[in-house]
């Protein structure tokens, strides 16, 4: 073995920088930096930070620096800093006696991510100095650490002790031009759960039951909590809950902001799929795209949330981030850039898809009212200017994505939020009314759920029964 010290430097700085690496030999052995494992677990909740383990390949993270050992050979080297530097990719020969390995990675020139602020809307269980270090290393401005209650592994003892590191509106931890913010994850198994960003203060239980608490918690109890000083509330759907009703009521009746997306699958019952019909149903709600990280087998980051600069300039870049996210001036994304405007009014809208560092198998498309248009591209090029003029009166929703297929299973790699029709007809489709029906299962599950509660509960199940009524109202009126 030949102990190399390798460095990573930004090339225009020449300072070593945080970075996602991965050597292998020509075998697709992978070796290790000092101090880390070669073999590492990759189960939810368990020593989370700094390696990732995807495809049978392994990654790590470094502060810019490490030392491996290496014999004498040729390596396949693969190193990321996210979307704002080129990723680099190469064989390099280490020869006997080789003491020192430096790579330079390269920043994007006229980049369009010069405007925009990338955060993970929800992750857990990393430490402080392991969550700015991916996060840097994945092109992550912020990070939103989330506490929640975790079973110990082998165990029915329930581990909350992150809740100590709550830092709500105030920076926890910063440190490679990464800011780390700690709130709260709130969970009830029928109601819903929903993520807490930007609260004053840490929100109580963070997990509630009938049986737990006899005065049943409800979700909009802990959204006006964490709503009480600019609070972001997010809904954080479990496509195998059939229940949810709450968090649903919550959306339609403004207490939930954000419907959270952290898997980009396109199959039947797929958060995007289910977002798709809570728009043809005439609920406007912007998404956020979270990795959900909670084990070595996912990337911080995966997706991340680019919301665009606010035009004040005093403004610190974590409200810009949480303010631009709450209006939907945004996108989620696991590589392409994506901007989705309006250009001009006239009897028709035009609207502008701009897309850059698409791949060439990557397909480009918008979505009207949940219906599918692919855009034909030159694939050679990886920047592309789409502009279509829309009837106002025949839409109510258009979006635009990028999807690649693997294992020719589609999945999204970008897509931007909703544009809006203010014209669109007032007549009830037959899409919107399937849309309408699909959601009720979730309000009808959740109420035939409350009314099979002690008698003792009773007033908060009237409270929370009136609530879903006053959606299912709002749902059916289309204000």
């Amino acid at each position: 073995m030949t102990l190399i010290h390798l460095r990573v430097s930004d090339a225009e700085t020449q300072k070593p920088v945080p970075v996602r690496i991965r050597v292998a030999d020509l075998l697709g052995n992978s070796f290790h930096p000092l101090g880390r494992q070669q073999f590492f677990l990759t189960q939810p909740h368990i020593a989370v930070g700094g390696q990732v383990a995807f495809e049978n390949k392994k990654y790590y993270y470094i502060d810019g620096a490490c030392e491996i050992d290496l014999p004498a050979g040729v390596y396949n080297i693969e190193i990321t800093k996210g979307e704002r530097f080129h990723s680099v990719s190469k064989n390099i020969e280490i020869t006997q006696g080789q003491a020192a390995l430096r790579i330079n990675i390269e920043r994007k020139t006229n980049s369009p991510w010069l405007n925009w602020i990338s955060g993970d809307a929800r992750c857990h269980d990393l430490s402080y100095p392991a969550a700015v270090l991916e996060g840097s290393a994945e092109g992550l401005d912020l990070v939103h650490l989330l506490v929640c209650e975790n079973i110990l592994p082998g165990t029915d003892a329930v581990d909350v002790s992150r809740i100590l590191d709550f830092s709500g509106q105030e920076i926890a931890f910063q440190k490679f031009g990464c800011s780390l913010f700690v709130n709260t994850l709130n969970h009830h198994p029928f109601l819903g759960t929903i993520g807490i960003i930007h609260s004053h203060r840490p929100v109580f239980p963070l997990v509630s039951s009938s049986s737990e608490s006899p005065g049943i918690w409800s979700l909009v109890d802990w959204c006006r909590q964490g709503h009480r000083k600019n609070g972001l509330i997010t809904w954080v759907f479990d496509a195998a809950n059939e229940y949810q009703g709450e968090a649903l009521a919550a959306l339609i009746l403004n207490e939930i902001d954000l419907y959270e997306i952290s898997n980009l699958s396109l199959e039947d019952n797929s958060p995007i799929l289910f977002w798709y019909t809570l728009l043809n149903a005439g609920i406007k709600t912007k998404a956020v795209g979270s990795s959900g990280k909670d084990s070595n087998a996912v990337f911080l980051g995966h997706p991340k949330t680019w919301a665009r600069k606010q035009t004040l300039s005093d403004m610190p870049t974590h409200l810009s981030w949480l303010e631009s996210a709450r209006s939907g001036d945004s996108f989620f994304s696991v590589g392409p850039f994506l901007e989705l405007s309006i250009t001009k009014i006239t009897t028709l809208i035009e609207v502008q898809l701009i897309a850059h560092d698409l791949s060439p198998e990557d397909e480009i498309e918008l979505v009207i009212d949940g219906k599918v248009i692919t855009i034909d591209r030159d694939k050679s090029l990886a920047s592309v200017v789409i502009v279509k003029n829309l009837d106002p009166s025949e839409f109510a929703w258009v979006s635009g994505r990028v999807i690649s297929s693997r294992n020719n299973k589609p999945a999204v790699k970008a897509h931007t939020n909703p544009l809006f029709s203010t014209s669109a007809k007032g007549e009830v489709g037959q899409q919107k009314l399937e849309a309408i029906k699909k959601l009720e299962i979730l309000f009808n599950n959740t109420e035939t759920w409350l009314r099979t509660l002690l008698l003792k509960e009773n007033k908060r199940v009237d409270q929370i029964l009136e609530f879903i009524t006053q959606a299912k109202a709002k749902l059916a009126s289309g204000n």
